[in-house]
């Protein structure tokens, strides 16, 4: 009962139909690179933090809209944005406008790499090219994005990109990657009638979540590769053994809500916990400022 409350809660459905949430993560993963890197929160990286949350939700609800279409339109998700086109057309048109002059904090090269960024989520579902259908490169292809976006611009930005730093990001890529690989079990029968083959319609759903705890196992020893400090390794290790239990209690019967809140949450937590543990340890502070 209390369940279903829960999911018909219109602050619920606001923060996963209309692509709240996932800015919300997208910003805790911005921090994330801010406060590893000892990245001043300044205007400029102030002006950074709200261009990514306002271009991922531009990008997630242009794309959720987009693939409305006659299989889907009468699901729940479909009929809330139809009934919330309005609100949602001025609040993307107020998103673009501001992304676009938020880019005037940002270097030519960062800018070149956000534009590509930007090129390939939309390919991911604009036909004719709809990379989205290529099932086998989509959880990479999406993970790619999101460490360009989250963690790569920002160590460009404050020139701290360095040979170890490129640890970090690949420990980075491989943890979204094995997030993406889990939305491919909900998504799983859908994905097979339309033609999309992905590791857990091809493979299955037993095979699919060994592959995803092997990849977050590449994502242990990169981010052990990038820093020996024990109070992080510990927090990742905490981390990653909450993913490898969600890989395994995951199946195609799971309400969407606890992907689209629980799973991508993690990046949210992964965020919000490093933020934390970092801005109140002035010994970690300390040492993290010594190794840049």
């Amino acid at each position: 009962m209390q369940t279903n409350s829960f999911i018909s809660n219109p602050i619920t459905k606001v923060l996963v139909y209309a692509n709240v949430f996932i800015a919300i993560c997208a910003l805790a993963q911005v921090l994330l690179t801010y406060v590893v890197f000892c990245i001043p929160v300044d205007f400029k990286n102030n002006s950074y933090l709200l261009f990514v949350f306002l271009s991922t939700y531009l990008q997630y609800n242009v794309q959720r809209g987009y693939l409305i279409n006659a299989n889907n339109v009468q699901t729940d998700r479909s009929q809330w944005l139809i009934k919330h086109k309005k609100k949602l057309l001025i609040s993307i048109a107020a998103s673009l406008i501001i992304v676009l002059f938020l880019c005037n904090s940002l270097s030519y090269t960062s800018i070149a790499i956000m534009v590509g960024a930007e090129v390939l989520s939309t390919l991911y579902y604009l036909p004719p090219f709809n990379l989205r259908k290529h099932g086998y490169i989509k959880p990479f292809l999406v993970s790619s994005i999101w460490v360009i976006s989250c963690s790569l611009v920002p160590l460009i930005e404050n020139n701290i990109l360095t040979t170890n730093n490129m640890w970090f990001l690949l420990s980075q890529f491989f943890f979204i990657t094995v997030l993406c690989l889990l939305f491919d079990l909900k998504d799983a029968t859908e994905d097979f009638l339309n033609g999309v083959n992905t590791y857990a319609n091809k493979f299955g759903e037993i095979k699919t979540k060994l592959f995803s705890f092997i990849i977050l196992v590449l994502a242990g020893i990169c981010f052990y590769l990038y820093t020996k400090n024990s109070t992080l390794l510990l927090f990742t290790g905490v981390l990653y053994t909450i993913t490898a239990i969600t890989i395994f209690i995951s199946n195609e019967k799971k309400h969407s809500f606890y992907y689209y809140l629980w799973i991508d949450g993690l990046m949210l937590i992964q965020g919000a916990g490093f933020y934390i543990l970092i801005k109140s340890n002035e010994g970690l502070l300390n040492n993290l400022l010594h190794n840049l």
